[in-house]
């Protein structure tokens, strides 16, 4: 059967959106880099993108990304780990803080560019829940639609591309290759309700379900004794690769010149918002014992699913760092709107003042 010219295309990008990751993610991940099969292939994908080659990532493929990253998560789940739950309501406080924090420093620093309305500015400093900003911000007259977009998705990239190295060179933490290893039946097993679960909690809307629902299912197996190990490394592996791609594909269509004008406000927010959730990562860490790699990642404004991969990937806590990016997932859904009177009714008190 022969294909339509527009699928041709489609598969043609895709099988490049993959290439492009295989490439980066081996070339970073064989340098053992911390959390190199992620951030290489995210880098490699957006390089090919930047060049006009790739595609985006089907959803079933995304899907299986998200799957079996949830699945590698659950394994790594341990009686250490779920001590860690005491810090939680502590730890969302200093997390909440921060979020309000991060918004209002990288808002005030871009409002003052000229021809940055203050609604563009303040939904391009909000640290996550990218899809939600984006509805909210459509229905404003006054916010930069694509001006929001490239602070936005370059503060991801950053911190992608960067935090595994920070971690590398301040932490010694590593993920355990070594142990037991789930046989094979148990891992389609895994797969399947893992990926079932996932697909439910996707359907309702909750926030990175794919990935929470397979979490879910493998951390309840190896929590039990179920499952007696973890999964096997390819998978891990090759489950960060695709996410890599999957991030990687938000560059595709990318307006470049724009970036290129924009160059400043997007690293001047990523380096503001960055220093403040540093600050509030480190107050974190003292207060409550817990590592200063571990809190940076979850205190960090990127994307919930693929922090959560990334703090699994430098071998943190990925249920410590998942709830905390759930639970700002959460708090900014809830506040966004009244955030934003309160922003708006401040830039008006400043002109009228002016």
């Amino acid at each position: 059967m022969r294909l339509r010219p527009s699928t041709l295309r489609k598969v043609r990008g895709e099988i490049v959106t993959l290439a492009g990751a295989a490439a980066g993610g081996c070339a970073l991940g064989f340098a053992q880099i911390p959390g190199g099969w992620l951030s290489g292939a995210m880098i490699g994908v957006a390089a090919c993108a930047a060049l006009g080659w790739a595609g985006p990532l089907s959803t079933p493929l995304r899907r299986l990304a998200l799957t079996g990253s949830g699945v590698a998560i659950g394994s790594a789940m341990s009686p250490a780990m779920l001590k860690s739950l005491g810090a939680y309501p502590a730890s969302l406080a200093f997390m909440a803080a921060a979020v309000a924090a991060i918004t209002y420093v990288s808002a005030s620093m871009l409002q003052r560019i000229p021809g940055w309305s203050p609604q563009t500015a303040f939904f391009a400093a909000v640290p996550g829940a990218l899809s939600y900003v984006f509805l909210v911000a459509a229905q404003d007259e006054k916010a930069d639609l694509p001006r929001i977009a490239v602070v936005q998705v370059c503060r991801v990239f950053f911190l992608m591309a960067l935090i595994p190295l920070i971690v590398g060179e301040t932490s010694a933490v590593t993920l355990p290759k070594s142990g037991p290893i789930d046989p094979p039946l148990l891992v389609l097993v895994d797969f399947v309700f893992g990926g079932l679960a996932g697909y439910v909690l996707e359907r309702l809307n909750v926030a990175g379900g794919m990935l929470f629902g397979a979490m879910l299912v493998s951390g309840f197996l190896h929590a039990t004794g179920i499952a007696p190990g973890r999964s096997p490394l390819a998978i891990v592996e090759a489950a960060q690769v695709l996410i890599g791609a999957w991030v990687g594909a938000r560059f595709i269509g990318f307006d470049w010149r724009l970036l290129a004008r924009s160059a400043t406000a997007s690293l001047g927010s990523f380096l503001a918002g960055t220093a403040v959730s540093m600050i509030f990562a480190a107050a974190a860490s003292f207060c409550l014992a817990l590592p200063f790699a571990q809190t940076m990642v979850a205190f960090s404004p990127g994307g919930l699913e693929a922090m959560t991969i990334l703090a699994f990937a430098l071998g943190l806590d990925p249920l410590y760092v998942g709830a905390q990016h759930l639970a700002r997932f959460i708090l900014i859904s809830l506040t966004l709107p009244f955030a934003l009177r309160l922003w708006s009714a401040r830039a008006q008190r400043i002109a009228s003042q002016a």
